[in-house]
């Protein structure tokens, strides 16, 4: 049984990869130059998705409005829109109108590269809700989840204590549910994990089917990096870029870079396996490794930018500046010509 519609929850405000999220929301960051929601289009597509709402919150309304507007490809895209946080579950009590009978969510912060449509053929057609669930090395740092002979959910274990753990299939982030899954709660805050989930599990009505596939996630500064690195070296069954070394000017080393079209790189610059975002600069002598430069920055001659360290838009690192060690400089800052270093003058 195939699913017409999907609901993909991007209302995050994406805190751990500050900066580069004070000017657009963190799905819509660049993954080997495509946003990073494309990914999760994609993968919905492949099961035969023919509209998807995103899910959204107010911040950076006006960024989600924009690219719904320009979206012109499959599926189609409309807005779920939350006037306050609603957690995980919320927002679709409040749309449960819009929704079908039956319909897919999937978290939009991490895209599991899976077989969805295997998933949705094999979730019970009677269950209420069927969780995607996919099998981890160490559940002791995950909420585990365990099931049964006919893949029915009976119980969740909170983090167990390393050899105690039941299972070690933990909630992928993927869901087909029903409408009646959500019926007959009240308007407001509302969580699958904490509420929904565990009353349909008590009920014996919720299923747990194991899938496996490559997670590509963007949660932190050095996730960011890593997925980029991940797609340009040709991994991805969803994207495959023309070439690790995306993007031109400037020297390249390492096993990948990515600069933006409009950015600008001197011919004596460096980018070794980092990013450099729309309309940024780096001037000659600079360095940019394993580190992101975000839109409309510019990084100074002679300057380095390292060690997962990202650059907010429109920020200025001087000449000879060292910018290392997660360092994250804010939006329009301006470091003046070496103002910041790691390394005490020669």
């Amino acid at each position: 049984m195939t699913v017409r519609q999907a609901v993909l929850l991007v209302g995050g405000r994406g805190t751990r990869v500050w900066p580069l999220t004070a000017s657009m929301p963190k799905a819509l960051l660049p993954v080997a130059g495509v946003p990073f929601l494309e990914y999760q289009l994609r993968l919905v597509a492949s099961a035969g998705v023919e509209e998807v709402l995103l899910a959204v919150g107010q911040d950076h309304l006006q960024a989600w409005r924009a690219y719904a507007a320009a979206w012109s490809g499959t599926p189609a895209l409309s807005l779920a829109v939350e006037d306050r946080p609603l957690d995980t579950a919320g927002g679709l009590v409040e749309v449960l109108d819009r929704l079908d009978e039956r319909f897919l969510v999937l978290n939009g912060d991490v895209v599991l590269e899976a077989d969805l449509a295997g998933f949705v053929e094999s979730a019970p057609g009677d269950a209420a809700g069927t969780i995607a669930l996919v099998d981890v090395e160490d559940p002791s740092a995950y909420g585990v989840v365990v099931t049964d002979e006919h893949r029915m959910v009976q119980a969740f274990v909170e983090k167990p204590p390393p050899g105690t753990e039941p299972a070690t299939t933990v909630n992928a982030g993927i869901y087909v549910l029903q409408r009646r899954a959500l019926e007959g709660y009240e308007p407001g805050p509302l969580s699958f994990e904490r509420v929904v989930f565990p009353t349909l599990a008590a009920a014996g009505d919720l299923g747990g089917v194991p899938v496996e596939g490559r997670w590509l996630d963007i949660g932190t500064q050095a996730l960011l990096l890593d997925t980029n690195g991940y797609v340009l070296r040709g991994h991805s069954t969803l994207h495959r870029p023309p070439a690790a070394h995306a993007g031109a000017g400037g020297r390249r080393e390492g096993e990948w870079s990515w600069v933006a079209d409009g950015a600008e790189v001197d011919a004596a610059a460096v980018i070794e396996e980092g990013m450099v975002m729309e309309g940024a600069s780096v001037a000659a002598g600079a360095a940019v490794r394993r580190a992101v430069v975000g839109p409309g920055a510019v990084v100074g001659e002679g300057a380095l930018v390292t060690g997962c360290a990202f650059v907010g838009p429109g920020a200025h690192v001087g000449a000879r500046c060292e910018i290392d060690a997660g360092m994250r400089v804010a939006p329009d800052a301006v470091l003046t010509a070496g103002s910041v270093t790691f390394r005490p003058p020669a």
